[in-house]
């Protein structure tokens, strides 16, 4: 997959905190929803170099891109006499949209945040302004946005022209009894309500079925194929035919459903087939709330059912988009995880493919009597293992300039856990030096082992060996709690800083390796054990394969929006150091540029672009850094200087940075923003790992 189906673009000016978090939200809406856990569409934040717009910008890194346009007072700046302007840019992108497969979705923020641009007076904004408490805002922009995909989404075969458009709306039936309608707390009711009144498109909901107040069974057989079904599970509910009948017809032809769970009392039996779909309960209201409180809780109630609904129709929907992209021949495609009575249905098949994660051992051995085979993505990924014993060294950490790329930390992270959850899966052994906090990767990295020790057909090894560079705290209880997990590898403590600066100075900085404020006998321990860590792990015979790169520090990048301002700990770069040590040890490294950093840093160096961070004059102004260095010259210890770096990695150059990829694949891997494409340059370097060893 070289583009990914689906990509949210969203675009603010870099000077608005409102704008820069809404965008973070709706990020977290699309890919962090507890809710929604298999709900992953991916987004890009507009790259930013300092205030002034992008001179280019690129929607064609998706089949079809949805360009979010969160336009606030900032964007008004027509009659600034730049040339280069947020109004005309916002425009330009706008243009960009027009006879292609993108989509414009201008969102707008400030009652002066529209018109603009000459070119979108015809343009219809979302008025998120209009909201006056910023919750609602938000929830309304992400509704909002969360329809317009799912129309991208729902007619995703049928769009073969560019100028073809996603006309249809997104179909919603309730399924309720009338037996149920009067009784306390009338959620069909409240849903009705809300539904024909505060929907907010609504082309969207068939507001005459639901006004009629039938049970809908005529209209769910007549247009099953485009709708998602909201059922509104009462007392009474299971034991009416024709409800019964609307879950069993839209299971069989595989439309989204969330239930919301509402009874008074009890249900006398629960129908089997209504599970295997999210659930929403439905609030008790205490008799004693007035009725405006009961009209309250039952609004908010309904607003949360048709939200959730919304985006399982979504996850539906982009699930679906995204198996037909890896299935197989003859596989069965199915947007949710496999039960008896969708096997039934799939007799015939050569598999049944569905979304991650995959079912547990109790239910896979229940399912495996239909004599149909069933597996998930990852699942088919490591049934193949030709990285079994091969350790992959990561170097991972939060980058300094990330937001000049279109990137936030949460898109780093996100990067991070997905392509170790591929290299797991391959049976790759991931050393990782970090520390052992509660919070961090490291734990991260230890959450996805023990989740894929739970696969079928996946052996216990040893998946992460955790390097423990001194002075980061290390003992037999933490060996003991992480046992299952990983090996800790520790790496004492340089024998010379007893003898300078002094055994005093060691000792405490063992003891107390994270002080508010660091001397420069501190910051020099820190550095020494630190590279004696990078140095044990670029070792030939430390059995490490490769190493893959991403983020990095290096530094405050300067004024303006996206400078982190912190500074690194050691010696030099971290990320920056481990490059380096690798290069001069041969060993291939994976250099990922998407995510800036210390990462990109050494890719400008490789590709000969000047960089001011890799110089002393710059880097000097780190705390203590000169007193450091100092330090290194009394201690008898190599301080190994910029210009020598520079020179080892133009040296090494892109191609011989990485043999296991071509030069060109090693380029793309420097440039691509498509997280997936990322992943398969590295699995597929990887994969040459023994015509290599062979060599």
């Amino acid at each position: 997959m070289s583009k990914p189906p689906l990509l949210v673009h969203l675009i603010f000016h870099p000077a608005s905190a409102d704008a820069r978090e809404l965008a973070r939200t709706i990020h977290g809406a699309l890919n962090a929803d507890p809710a929604v856990p298999g709900l992953r569409v991916p987004t890009v934040f507009c790259p930013t170099d300092g205030i002034a717009p992008p001179g280019h910008y690129d929607l064609d890194e998706a089949e079809r891109s949805l360009a979010v346009v969160l336009a606030d007072a900032w964007v008004v700046d027509r009659d600034s006499g730049q040339e280069r302007t947020w109004s005309r840019f916002i425009g330009d992108i706008w243009d960009a949209c027009r006879g292609t497969p993108h989509r414009f979705f201008p969102v707008q923020l400030h009652p002066a945040a529209w018109g603009f641009d000459d070119r979108l007076g015809g343009t219809n904004f979302v008025r998120a302004f209009a909201e006056a408490d910023q919750a609602a805002r938000d929830a309304l922009v992400v509704r909002r946005l969360v329809i317009e995909l799912c129309r991208e989404l729902r007619d995703w075969d049928s769009l073969q022209e560019p100028s073809v458009e996603a006309k249809g709306p997104v179909a919603l039936f309730l399924s309720h009894t009338k037996l149920d309608m009067e009784v306390e707390p009338r959620v069909t009711s409240a849903l009705i309500d809300y539904l024909k009144h505060d929907q907010p498109v609504r082309a969207w909901v068939d507001a005459g079925d639901i006004d009629a107040g039938s049970p809908f069974a005529e209209a769910i057989e007549r247009g099953i194929d485009d709708s998602s079904l909201l059922c509104v599970l009462t007392d009474n509910y299971s034991t009416r035919e024709w409800c019964r009948k609307e879950i069993i017809l839209a299971k069989q032809h595989q439309r989204p459903v969330v239930v919301v769970a509402a009874f008074s009392r009890q249900e006398v039996r629960s129908f089997p087939y209504l599970g295997n779909v999210p659930v929403l309960r439905w609030p008790c209201i205490p008799p004693d709330q007035s009725e405006a409180q009961k009209a309250a809780v039952n609004r908010a109630s309904a607003v949360a059912a048709v939200d959730l609904l919304l985006k399982e129709t979504l996850r539906y929907l982009h699930a679906t988009v995204l198996l037909k992209a890896v299935a197989h021949q003859g596989d069965l495609i199915s947007a949710r995880p496999p039960e008896l009575l969708s096997l039934l249905q799939a007799r015939g098949a050569k598999t049944v493919l569905y979304p991650d994660p995959p079912l547990g051992a109790e239910e896979l051995a229940l399912l495996s009597e239909t004599r149909v085979p069933t597996t998930t993505p990852l699942s088919r990924l490591a049934a193949e293992r030709p990285l079994q014993g091969a350790q992959i060294a990561l170097s991972m950490s939060q980058s300094t300039d990330i937001l000049r790329f279109g990137f936030d930390e949460v898109h780093l992270e996100g990067a991070m856990v997905e392509l170790s959850r591929y290299l797991l899966l391959k049976g790759a052994t991931l050393v990782y030096g970090g520390h052992l906090g509660d919070e961090g990767y490291t734990q991260v990295l230890f959450e996805l082992v023990r989740a894929h020790h739970c696969l079928e057909g996946v052996d216990r090894v040893e998946r992460i060996v955790n390097t423990v560079g001194w002075p980061l705290p290390y003992g037999q209880e933490l060996v003991a709690r992480y046992s299952l997990v990983a090996r800790l590898q520790h790496i004492p403590r340089p024998g010379d800083l007893d003898a300078c600066p002094g055994k005093a100075v060691a000792d405490a900085v063992e003891a107390n390796p994270f002080p508010p404020d660091q001397s420069p006998e501190h910051r020099y321990c820190w550095a020494r054990g630190m590279t004696r860590m990078r140095e044990a792990q670029a070792a030939k015979d430390g059995g490490i394969a490769a190493r893959i790169i991403l983020g990095g520090r290096f530094g405050p990048p300067g004024e303006g929006p996206g400078s982190d301002e912190r500074w690194y700990a050691g010696r030099v770069p971290g990320v920056l150091e481990e490059v380096v040590l690798s290069a001069r040890a041969g060993q291939p490294v994976f250099l990922i540029g998407a995510f800036g950093g210390a990462a990109t840093l050494a890719i400008d160096l490789l590709e000969g672009r000047e960089r001011s961070e890799a110089t002393w004059d710059y880097q000097r102004r780190a705390p203590n850094a000169e007193a450091m260095r100092t330090l290194y010259d009394r201690c008898g210890q190599v301080w190994w200087d910029y210009p020598e770096m520079v020179q080892l990695l133009r040296g090494t150059g892109a191609a011989a940075i990485n043999p296991l990829l071509s030069e060109a694949e090693n380029r793309e891997l420097f440039h691509t923003r498509n997280v997936a494409r990322m992943i398969e340059l590295i699995l597929k370097g990887l994969g040459n790992l023994s015509a290599a060893a062979g060599r």
